[in-house]
């Protein structure tokens, strides 16, 4: 008989957290996920099970740094009506009418769109088993036992439920089947009948080199509070997305470039109007980077997606955003404009900057 080992925390770009417990079985000349791997699998399972279960198009957002609180966010394309994931798993060979899962909680901040999503993966059929469990945050304590808290992982729980139609345990109101788990996140808004536009015309690397920076100067000046999240895939008009663990606040961005320089001094950003989706928390950053110089341009433009809905021009497939490099010709654009370094940090501050309309 195989026995059940807790996992430790092994992550990169989409890792795994201690709410996952793998099943060890020896089995002769056939390979087995190690532990991250496990983890990775059933994060990329449970996405695609929401990809399947919504009729229409979902942006999904992965952690870019393990901070812990939240494993992903989720939203209908262009609607900004954010719900976040904690997916805590279990892997097993043998399926039995009930399932146990304990997990830490380090950076719990319960609020009303963060849910904690229990699976449980069964190992020969590489798939993931009926039910699932939606644990809305606010009501983790009611369902999970508290078992003590580690000196550095937080408080320590364990997720308790009988997989039966009938069970009457204190998960079972919150049973959903894996196929309806889009459905079961209260989603007020329809997708979008309009076709969807690809990615972006411009160069993949150019895009990738600007969004790397920001997220460098972003991560340099986190608190710690802060959870920035990347798009995947990236064709959502919405590059990265931040929350605050403490307030639950979030703040959305488009970071846009341009690496070409010429005669006139004049520079370019190209949006793709199909997924431009105005709303007051979510900004548009554009920067310059001087490829014969190999230096960047000490200005950057920083400002409220409304706003550059109201000057942008451009009636067609694109927004366009045409501004000079000369810091003495004073356009539209001028009142948004910010020293390159502060970027990050005026992002940031738009994170935690309290507004009238808040997230929905």
């Amino acid at each position: 008989m195989g026995h059940s080992i807790s996992l430790s925390r092994s992550r990169g770009r989409a890792g795994w957290g201690p709410g996952i417990r793998f099943t060890h079985v020896r089995q002769a000349g056939s390979w087995r996920p190690g532990d991250a791997q496990l983890g990775w699998i059933i994060e990329n399972r449970v996405d695609e099970a929401y990809i399947l279960s919504w009729p229409g198009q979902l942006e999904t957002y992965v952690p870019l740094h393990d901070t812990g609180g939240y494993d992903r966010a989720r939203a209908p394309l262009g609607s900004y009506d954010f719900r976040l994931d904690q997916i805590k798993g279990t892997a097993s060979v043998y399926l039995k009418n009930q399932i146990e899962i304990g997990f830490a909680t380090p950076t719990l901040h319960p609020h009303r769109h963060l849910d904690f999503t229990f699976v449980e993966f069964h190992l020969p059929t590489r798939e993931l088993v009926d039910p699932a469990w939606l644990v809305p945050s606010e009501k983790l304590a009611e369902v999970c036992t508290p078992t003590g808290a580690g000196r550095h992982r937080g408080p320590h729980w364990l997720f308790t439920a009988d997989r039966s139609g009938l069970a009457r345990d204190r998960a079972a109101k919150y049973q959903v089947a894996v196929r309806e788990l889009a459905a079961a996140r209260r989603w007020s808004i329809l997708p979008a009948r309009s076709a969807v536009a690809g990615v972006s015309a411009n160069p993949i690397e150019t895009g990738t080199f600007f969004e790397r920076h920001f997220d460098a100067a972003f991560l340099e000046a986190a608190s710690g509070d802060e959870v920035l999240m990347a798009a995947t895939p990236d064709n959502f008009g919405r590059h990265r997305l931040a929350f605050s663990k403490e307030t639950g606040r979030w703040a959305s961005i488009a970071i846009h470039g341009s690496a070409v320089s010429n005669a006139t001094n004049l520079i370019q950003a190209n949006i793709h109007a199909a997924t431009f989706f105005p709303h007051p928390r979510h900004y548009v950053l554009v920067q310059h980077y001087d490829r014969r110089r190999a230096e960047w341009y000490e200005w950057s433009w920083f400002m409220p997606s409304t706003d550059f809905a109201k000057l942008a021009a451009g009636k067609g497939p694109y927004l366009l955003f045409t501004t000079t490099l000369n810091p003495q010709r004073v356009n539209r654009w001028t009142p948004y404009r910010i020293p390159t370094t502060t970027a990050a940090a005026a992002f940031q501050s738009a994170l935690h900057r309290s507004t009238s309309r808040r997230a929905a």
